[in-house]
């Protein structure tokens, strides 16, 4: 696997003595990172969260031996966004509050807006220092999502400590000057007011906790239907002997109000040489691939058909969950001019 950087990431880890390597991926860009085999989730999130990867880059050469590999590693990243959403969400409600307004209003040597930086060693200190307080004004926005939890007639009691556990890390993650903010502010009628903005949106952020559940599966049953061993139709045999990848990419956090963040998938099969028979299936599907909808193909494609109805079951259900909690869906096919190549583009704006 290939972590590709950030301009950010590409400084942190030059400076941390990081061997760093040039790749050419995917999709044919140019890049610095490094290759990775063994990687630790939680710090494959945190570089993202910390905004020093832009890539991952995933070659399969073995779908169904990979499949728990995949379902991880897009589940983890999809989450990341999630995470970095309602961050962001909350930021921009604590930046344009009354109180945050009123600050600026009387200290206009060192106002908060949505650029500020406090020194991180301060930053610490300041929240080892009210550790407990901060602890009180986590469970305190926790309490009425948690009972809601507790509630839900829906969930079993696995799911019920999963969501809990959902719920505080979609704390844990939220920039620590928010908390920097809230602590100096506490029992103030501006904190109570935030707090229950911040519980309003920690809400709606656990309303889309099924979108990465989803949209992992989805990518497994299109990669599976890429890489099908027992194959009969034209396509199958097409792609059984390719190297298939998957290439993730995710945008960068903007520091300004109504930044969302944006992930694409590309799932592509990258075979060097091309045979008689998937020249002829370009030559075929060259005037009226490109740029239609992943379902549309799917179906004006009766060769791949008898092998997508899970998948598309997933794609129907991932359009019609992202619709109800605001997370923009788009999946499309295209075909590449140079090397008639076809990619399949997922991309969720949250």
């Amino acid at each position: 696997m290939r972590l590709i950087f950030t301009e950010d990431g590409v400084h942190y880890f030059t400076n941390q003595g990081k061997r760093i390597s040039r790749f050419r991926l995917s999709d044919g860009v140019e890049e610095f990172g490094i290759h990775v085999v063994d990687f630790s989730p939680a710090t494959i999130q945190r570089m993202q969260l910390l905004g020093y990867l832009s890539k991952i880059e995933l070659p399969l050469n073995n779908t169904v031996s990979k499949r728990k590999e995949i379902i991880d590693l897009i589940k983890l990243m999809t989450y990341g966004m999630l995470y970095r959403q309602y961050d962001t969400t909350v930021f921009s409600c604590v930046v344009e509050s009354d109180l945050i307004k009123t600050w600026n209003r009387h200290n206009v040597k060192n106002p908060i807006d949505y650029k500020t930086k406090i020194n991180s060693q301060v930053l610490k200190n300041v929240l080892e220092k009210n550790e407990g307080a901060i602890n009180e004004i986590k469970n305190l926005v926790l309490r009425p999502v948690v009972q809601r939890i507790q509630k839900s007639e829906h969930l079993q009691d696995t799911e019920k400590r999963i969501n809990t556990f959902l719920a505080e890390k979609f704390l844990d993650n939220l920039n620590p000057l928010i908390f920097f903010i809230l602590t100096i502010h506490r029992g103030s009628t501006g904190y109570f007011q935030l707090i229950r903005e911040i519980q309003r949106f920690l809400v709606s952020a656990m309303d889309r906790s099924s979108i990465p559940e989803y949209l992992a599966l989805m990518v497994v049953e299109l990669l599976m239907n890429m890489s099908m061993t027992n194959a009969t139709s034209q396509y199958s045999r097409l792609l059984q002997d390719d190297n298939i990848y998957v290439l993730l990419r995710m945008n960068k956090k903007r520091p300004e109000a109504g930044d969302r963040a944006r992930m694409h998938l590309m799932l592509s099969n990258q075979k060097s040489s091309f045979d008689d028979l998937k020249q002829k299936i370009n030559s075929r599907i060259t005037t009226n691939i490109s740029g239609k909808s992943l379902k549309d193909f799917y179906d004006s494609s009766p060769d791949f058909q008898e092998n997508m109805n899970l998948g598309l079951y997933y794609l129907s259900y991932l359009s019609e969950a992202c619709n109800k909690v605001n997370i923009n869906f788009e999946s499309f096919v295209n075909r590449s001019e140079s090397d008639g190549q076809v990619t399949i583009h997922l991309t969720l704006t949250f």
